[in-house]
């Protein structure tokens, strides 16, 4: 900034303070100005004359640093004319370094096309050669080819053509050499094609290796299976074993059922005794009732003398006996009440039998067929066929109308199965495996084990599925017992069954649970409130049956075929049910 402009500034500074170029001379006072008024203007003079000292002092300092300020402007304009000729300078060397990279790209330019001119003539070696190559491989390829033909013709042979694939062997090292003379020769320009030669070297490696190893593997096969042959030789006797011992079990059941049925029949014969002391007890209240009846009437006599006639009763009275009429009608009453007595006692009788009849299942044969099982243990019909378990042939599924054989179910891997015991779910079929002590849920088709549950006790008999729940017998403790949804975490409730301590078969059907025990004795239970009442009780009929099933209005069973005959037949009786 120039000295003329900073007076300008400083100029115009000074008009915004004072209002004018100069300070203007004091005017005099007007008379009429008071004393305050002077004060005031005197306050006023002074306070300007401090603004004035300050603002002189800050013009002074201003000075300065307009000072300070032209002397660093003139050292800036050196440094930048410094600097201007060290650009030119720069700018000069940039110059001669941009003509010689120039010339540099030129000689680079010529370079670059006479390499693209030698690697033109490359290419064409390279691709003649490529040719000559891609020639030799087909030629011996198809001859590599005619080579495993023959290879595989003389493996056919067998070992007569011995000589003769030795001499092929001979041939296809010779080739496999003049392959690899080849392979060296485009090294560079067929990588990919050695990668997968070296892959397929590794490949037969591993495909010997794998065959030594099958080898191997095939040689263990037989030890484990004579092993596994060993150990099913353990398990069939110790099962024969475990089999007598449940034949041991078995006997000492059925000795406790003989005590239990003498207790029964005893028990029979005192209700018996105290019925026949109710009705000796009934015909002496009957004969008081008579006496009683006849006292009546000589009271009544009194009565209606005293009542009608007004005459003194003579002492004799009581020895007297009612007249005739009076007697004839009491006889009519007594003889009515007795006809009716009776008559309420016989259709009391009528209607209990009715009502126990009622309450049977009757059930009439439709069907009869031999089977070939030496020792059925279950029965159970599905929308596929007839389910039939035998204790050494597994389980079998045959077709409802001819009983045609249409599938076996194998026992699940790994474990023998001994059915006991049959039932059908919805998904499958549970079976009692009598070999473990468990209940298995089998799939349909391939006969694998979708669900098991360990048996409640030592001595499980049947299996019954209501829909939602498993139920199972145990013979030792003479409890059924009922699963939870998840059967693998054991029972979860026993019940009591009235009058079955040994059972051959159960099923649930209409709400109802029908048991056969080994008295060939048919009982249908209902649960009510926690506990089952028996509904009703019969013998099933003079064949022993293994095993039944409820479908529909059908009972299919399976029944033995008789003491002369021998074996088991499969009945379908139509079914019939009142309650």
């Amino acid at each position: 900034m120039e000295s003329k402009d900073i007076d300008r500034h400083i100029n115009d500074l000074w008009k915004k303070v004072s209002g004018g170029e100069y300070v203007p001379n004091a005017s005099p006072l007007p008379p009429d100005v008071r004393q305050s008024n002077m004060e005031t203007m005197r306050f006023l003079r002074e306070n300007f004359s401090k603004a004035e000292n300050d603002w002189r002092s800050l013009v002074a300092a201003k000075d300065v640093q307009l000072r300070d300020l032209t002397a660093q402007l003139e050292e800036t304009r050196a440094h930048l004319s410094e600097i201007k000729q060290h650009y030119q300078e720069a700018r000069e060397k940039m110059l001669n370094e941009e003509m010689t990279a120039a010339l540099g790209l030129e000689e680079s330019h010529k370079l670059i096309d006479t390499q693209k001119k030698n690697h033109a003539r490359e290419l064409a070696l390279l691709k003649e050669m490529l040719e000559r190559t891609r020639v030799e491989l087909v030629s011996l390829q198809q001859r590599i080819d005619a080579l495993r033909t023959e290879r595989d013709e003389a493996r056919r042979r067998g070992d007569a053509l011995a000589v003769e694939k030795a001499d092929l062997a001979d041939a296809k090292a010779g080739l496999e050499a003049k392959l690899g003379d080849s392979k060296e020769a485009v090294e560079k320009t067929l990588a990919e094609l050695l990668s997968e030669r070296k892959n397929r070297r590794d490949d037969q490696e591993k495909i010997k290796d794998l065959e030594a190893r099958l080898k191997e593997l095939g040689g263990r096969l037989e030890s484990a299976k004579a092993n596994w042959d060993a150990e099913r030789v353990q398990w069939r006797e110790m099962w024969d074993r475990e089999r007598s011992v449940w034949e041991t079990h078995r006997q000492e059941f059925a000795v406790w059922e003989e005590r239990l049925r003498a207790e029964r029949e005893a028990w029979t014969l005192k209700m018996r005794e105290q019925e026949s002391m109710g009705v000796e007890n009934a015909a002496g209240l009957a004969k008081v009732l008579k006496e009683s009846s006849q006292w009546s009437e000589k009271v009544t006599q009194v009565l209606k003398l005293y009542a009608l006639k007004g005459v003194e009763l003579p002492s004799v009275f009581v020895s007297a006996g009612p007249d005739k009429a009076f007697v004839q009608a009491r006889r009519g009453v007594s003889r009515a009440f007795a006809l009716a007595l009776a008559g309420l006692i016989l259709m009391s009788v009528a209607a209990w039998q009715i009502y126990a009849w009622r309450a049977k299942a009757h059930y009439k044969l439709m069907f009869t067929a031999p089977l070939d099982l030496p020792n059925p243990a279950g029965l159970a019909v599905t929308k596929d066929g007839i389910w039939l378990a035998d204790w050494n042939r597994g389980l079998a599924l045959r077709d409802a109308k001819d009983l045609a054989l249409l599938r076996l179910l194998p026992a699940p891997a790994g474990a023998p199965l001994r059915p006991g015991a049959l039932s059908a779910s919805d998904d499958g079929l549970w079976t009692l495996d009598m070999a473990q002590l468990r209940y298995a849920r089998q799939d349909l088709k391939d006969g694998r084990v979708l669900d098991s549950a360990k048996t409640p006790g030592p001595a499980p008999q049947g299996s019954a599925w209501d829909g939602y729940n498993l139920w199972a017998f145990d013979a030792s403790s003479g409890l059924l017992y009922k699963y939870g949804l998840d059967p693998k975490a054991g029972a979860a409730a026993t019940y009591q069954l009235d009058g079955l301590k040994s059972l051959a078969c159960m099923q649930w059907y209409g709400g109802q649970l029908w048991t056969l025990d080994a008295k060939n004795v048919l009982r249908r239970y209902e649960l009510k409130d926690g506990s089952f009442s028996l509904i009703a009780a019969q013998d099933f009929g003079k064949a022993q049956a293994a095993a039944f099933w409820v479908e529909g209005g059908n009972l299919w069973t399976v029944e033995k075929a008789g003491a002369l005959a021998g074996g088991y037949e499969l009945k379908r009786y139509s079914l019939k049910l009142y309650r």
